[in-house]
């Protein structure tokens, strides 16, 4: 989030301040919620909380397990809220905060998913961290490098905006990748936003946007250590830090090591099911806080290793040169980021920000005997400004922007290389006539050196019918530069030839929708029920064919003939104060042309059923979690030119994964025992002519499914609160 109010979704009153007992002892998880709303937030280890509202003269409730709630107006928050324990001869009542929750402020259809969701599973990297959450879609790669990709709204997940606080992150190079070089343990909160996003944060984001809250150096513990080891041998280590320097300066240190050098091989088809990985990833940053000027700056160091291919291929081999099909990628990753923020106390509605980062990522890769570089230096800067145009009624925000990206590519014996560089500005007019109704119209303008003018308009619009029922619609544009070697990895694990049929242009969207968000009462129980429906349609579309010809695969551009249709009904329910069960329905009709024919783009399903139970005894001593995906049949591309021992089906069949936890919580953190895919499923043969991985009809990336099986896996999490 921004710093200070210009921080906030739209221009709102940021309120702070301390929960504690009767002793002063901060109450951790203490829920601080708007009276009459779900709109709230919890505590966190030193009993603070952050709460952004519209108008000061709403009032705040503030509740903890055993104590008496109290409710203060939001505009006479003290700095310090002290909870009495609740009469003794009154019956206990049991207040459960919820791990995520769609923002009702917010127009745009907005998810959080809080820390204590990620607890729910393994959550060893960002790719992971959508186990038990059904907005976003997670799928297998290919049969080789162990990747793992998101889907938001039935599409690839390179159409997602993904931020770190608002800093663009996983793009470009390490779009297929990226999302594995962030740590679950390091992530306090993830935004998963559907539709088109704020003009604010650019023009990239077409289907959704990610905003990822690390975890901060004023609140975090002052040690947090997190071990985890896996059945096939992958171990993990956490380590973060966070301590004050003085009355102003804080800072924090995370750390992330993981190492698995095993050879897995349950299909016995001579190929590793998981590649061999190292990785190594550090970061330090430091935060100012003062009253009128708030600042932040970090450093994120990354290396990270994988091996892979054939059993007997290891780190340090050469699959250049050597008598096995290898794989092996080498990243490393330097970035400095940071963020300026000037306030001003007495009118919190108006603020200065400034946003930047440099980044720079190589990658060196060998897909069997193709060689494949890559190099990507970043430079990112935005500039905002927030204020009234009379007063809080009519808010704006506006700015400029700057995006530098310099791409140096090879892959066996073609190079690609190219320099954006994209000066854009933008206005964004928030009108709040009431708490009940938000218009939210956005507009920016950017020049691209390469591709021309940019122009992209989106509007977003809340209205809050009743107490529990939100509608939101948002219609808007967006852009995005592909980059068709690295985000199409996929298809280099095979002897595939690829043909780039015509000069790329940049792919253009819109997308259009809207959601339902209320509550439904069913005896004494309330049942969240959210339904949502969006519509991507493409201007233009790089798409990749791989239907033409099973020994080649054909980038060209389309227009105006993709189009991907997203329906999704989700329920949740809170049994009682130990049980709580969530589950969600979605279809996805998503087609493009392929030989000029209409069909269903390749490895997506029309049908997901999710379904999540846990369970929690009183203060969360012992915690059990319990999800079940069910993936409907996909198409497959077309193998009908292959000799038909190599043939595949048209579809792959419908199948369903199980992952479960169960953690037992004390004083000093928790220990946890889990399982992925609980029910062993696994694709048969995921990859084509395995004995003959140099013939011309050897394929791995038609992978629809996971390949290694029933993972288990166990750890513990040590915290050390800090004073």
């Amino acid at each position: 989030m921004f710093i200070g109010s210009i921080y906030w979704a739209q221009a709102q009153i940021p309120l702070k301040g301390r929960v504690v007992d009767e002793n002063n002892n901060p109450l951790i998880g203490a829920a601080v919620f708007v009276s009459g709303t779900t709109h709230g937030t919890t505590t966190d280890v030193n009993g603070a909380f952050t709460l952004a509202i519209h108008h000061p003269d709403r009032d705040l409730v503030f509740s903890f397990i055993g104590y008496t709630n109290d409710t203060i107006a939001a505009n006479n928050i003290p700095a310090i809220i002290q909870l009495a324990p609740a009469a003794s001869e009154l019956q206990e009542v049991v207040i459960k905060a919820e791990t995520s929750f769609y923002d009702e402020l917010d127009p745009i259809h907005n998810q959080v998913i809080l820390e204590s969701e990620l607890l729910k599973a393994a959550c060893c990297n960002l790719s992971e961290s959508f186990e038990t959450n059904a907005s976003v879609d997670v799928s297998f790669s290919d049969a080789v490098s162990g990747s793992k990709q998101i889907m938001m709204l039935g599409l690839d997940g390179k159409y997602v905006q993904i931020q770190r606080e608002n800093v663009p992150n996983v793009r470009g190079l390490t779009s297929r990748f990226g999302m594995g070089y962030i740590p679950g343990t390091w992530i306090q909160s993830i935004d998963v936003g559907k539709g088109a996003g704020s003009v604010v944060n650019g023009y990239e984001s077409m289907t959704g946007q990610i905003n990822l809250e690390f975890k901060k150096p004023e609140h975090s513990e002052k040690v947090y250590l997190n071990a985890y080891a896996n059945a096939f041998g992958r171990s993990e280590l956490n380590f973060n830090s966070a301590y004050d320097l003085n009355d102003k300066w804080s800072s924090a240190v995370l750390f992330h090591s993981d190492y698995f050098d095993n050879e897995i091989d349950r299909n016995d088809d001579g190929f590793l099911d998981l590649p061999k990985s190292r990785q190594i990833n550090l970061m330090n940053r430091y935060k100012f806080q003062g009253e009128k000027l708030v600042s932040q700056i970090g450093v994120n160091v990354m290396v990270d290793q994988k091996a892979g291919g054939e059993t007997g291929f290891g780190f340090g081999d050469d699959a250049s040169t050597s008598s096995l099909y290898g794989f092996s990628n080498l990243t490393k990753k330097f970035e400095v980021f940071g963020k300026t923020g000037l306030l001003f106390p007495k009118t919190p509605y108006k603020g200065w920000g400034f946003i930047y980062s440099g980044t720079i990522q190589d990658m060196d890769s060998n897909f069997g005997r193709n060689d494949y570089s890559g190099r990507q230096e970043t430079l990112y800067g935005n500039v905002i400004h927030q204020n009234i145009i009379g007063n809080s009624f009519h808010q704006y925000k506006t700015g400029v922007s700057f995006l530098y990206d310099r791409y140096q590519e090879s892959y066996a014996d073609s190079a690609f290389s190219r320099t954006e560089e994209v000066p854009g500005a933008y206005f964004e007019y928030s009108w709040l006539p009431t708490e009940d109704i938000t218009l939210v119209a956005g507009a920016r303008t950017d020049f691209h050196n390469l591709y021309g003018t940019y122009y992209t308009p989106r509007l977003h619009f809340r209205y809050q019918l009743n107490p529990v029922t939100t509608l939101r619609t948002s219609v808007g544009r967006g852009y995005r530069t592909p980059n068709v070697i690295a985000e199409n990895t996929r298809v280099l694990i095979s002897n595939r030839s690829i043909r780039v049929l015509e000069a790329i242009e940049p792919e253009v969207s819109w997308n259009a929708g809207g959601s339902i968000v209320t509550a439904v009462q069913l005896g004494e129980r309330k049942i969240d029920v959210i339904a949502d429906y969006f519509y991507t349609f493409f201007e233009n579309q790089l798409v990749m064919d791989l239907d033409a010809n099973s020994r080649e695969v054909q980038f060209f551009n389309l227009a105006n003939e993709s189009f991907a249709h997203s329906l999704q009904f989700e329920a949740s329910m809170r049994i009682n104060e130990h049980w709580a069960l969530k589950g969600a329905y979605k279809y996805y009709n998503v087609q493009s042309q392929f030989g000029g024919v209409q069909r269903q783009v390749p490895f997506t399903a029309r049908n997901r059923f999710f379904v999540n139970a846990s369970y929690a005894t009183k203060f969360d001593k012992w915690t059990w979690d319990a999800t079940l995906h069910w993936v409907g049949k996909k198409r497959l591309p077309n193998t009908q030119d292959k000799p038909a021992e190599f043939q595949k089906a048209s579809f792959a069949p419908a199948y369903s994964l199980v992952n479960t936890q169960i953690s037992r919580g004390f004083r000093w953190g928790s220990i946890y025992l889990g399982s992925e895919n609980l029910l062993d499923f696994r694709q048969d043969d995921p990859i084509i002519d395995a004995e003959n991985p140099f013939g011309e009809q050897f394929d791995g990336s038609l992978v629809w499914g996971p390949i290694a099986g029933r993972l288990v896996y166990a750890g513990f999490r040590y915290r050390i609160k800090r004073n």
